[in-house]
């Protein structure tokens, strides 16, 4: 049997992302229930980055239910996938079919989705960074400070507001905890002679590298900016979707890409851009796009499999929600932790639940 939820959880505070405001996260959960196992997906658009919104989602649900039930149940799955991704080209409901999907067959398998995917992989931890808002010095180092002892080496510090301020808390924080890994992320809030001012500030305290350095009216300045400065670029919102990585891949303006794999599409999808970064010799960092519990432990999952080894990735955000629908322990000593059980391995708590038909 499949049914559908939908879950509107608020985060703990308010906050902003390049202008869109967020007080909620909302999404859908698919449970495919059948030969007594359970599977799960999620599929979470992401407003203001997102192309599609959720209504049109559940719709495409709604009216592919049946189709979608009898292509699971008869193991036609991927068959149907492929016809309806032709006719809904919605990433985040790739996302969440293949997810489904996945859970389901390393479930009848009887081993994780980690181990299911990478058979390889034996590790089931994966670094995740921590993000560092700015207020005073002070107390932006005693939160650093704590992150730190909580096992996190690598700090995220939001910058684009008051450089200067800025500067002196990322001397002080390079000044007083010289092992920890830095990156910043500038939220396209740079002209290109800001920019390369302030990294080449910067330059000195070894800085992992810079997200969104410059205002989109000036992002065909990238790869003279990188020319300019001896940090290493990310795109981060400049990737709506698997076409925007194929373009920046080829335009030589970023060293790292910030991936959702929620707003990429299927695993197949996430995979190719994967190795079209590689083949330009850019890594790729993988965070979440702030969705529940599911959508969180698979992309911790591709994150293990795909994601740069050398970095961590942005998975720790579970903490912004303000309840979720399982409370098991995920993060440990600053990593991801996976679940070892049968596909995703977590049940969920139906009590934030809505089923919608």
């Amino acid at each position: 049997m499949l049914k559908f939820y939908t879950y509107k959880i608020p985060f703990q505070s308010p906050f902003s992302i390049s202008g869109a405001d967020y007080e909620f996260r909302e999404g859908v959960i698919l449970e495919f229930d059948h030969d007594g196992i359970q599977a799960f997906g999620e599929i979470a658009p992401l407003p203001g980055f997102s192309a599609f919104t959720l209504d049109q989602v559940i719709s495409v649900l709604q009216l592919n239910k049946e189709p979608l039930e009898n292509a699971l149940v008869k193991g036609e799955f991927p068959q149907f996938f492929y016809v309806l991704s032709q006719i809904h080209n919605i990433p985040s409901l790739k996302f969440g079919l293949d997810s489904l999907y996945h859970d389901y067959l390393s479930k009848r398998k009887g081993v994780s989705l980690a181990e299911y995917l990478f058979p390889e992989m034996q590790k089931s931890k994966i670094p995740s960074n921590a993000v560092l808002s700015i207020t005073d010095v002070k107390s932006s180092l005693n939160s650093a400070t704590k992150m730190i002892q909580d096992g996190f080496k690598t700090l995220k510090v939001k910058v684009g507001r008051n450089f200067e301020k800025e500067f002196q808390l990322l001397k002080a924080l390079r000044s007083e905890h010289p092992s920890v890994r830095i990156r910043i992320d500038a939220n396209r809030s740079w002209s290109f002679e800001e920019a390369v001012s302030n990294l080449l500030q910067l330059e000195s305290l070894n800085i992992e590298y810079c997200e969104e350095p410059l205002i989109s009216k000036e992002v065909h300045h990238l790869s003279l900016l990188k020319k300019e400065t001896a940090i290493k670029l990310a795109a981060d919102e400049s990737i709506r979707n698997k076409k925007d990585a194929e373009v920046l891949s080829v335009q030589n303006g970023f060293d790292v890409f910030v991936l959702k794999p929620m707003m990429i599409g299927s695993f197949s999808e996430i995979y190719v851009t994967k190795q079209q970064a590689n083949s330009h010799y850019i890594d790729m960092v993988i965070t979440t796009s702030l969705e529940s519990k599911i959508g969180r432990i698979i992309t911790a999952i591709l994150a293990l499999g795909w994601g740069a080894k050398k970095y961590a990735h942005g998975l720790a955000t579970g903490s912004l929600l303000s309840h979720d629908l399982n409370d098991e322990t995920e993060i440990n000593s600053g990593s991801y932790v996976i679940p070892q059980k049968p596909g995703i391995g977590i049940d969920l708590n139906y009590k934030y639940l809505k089923e919608i038909i």
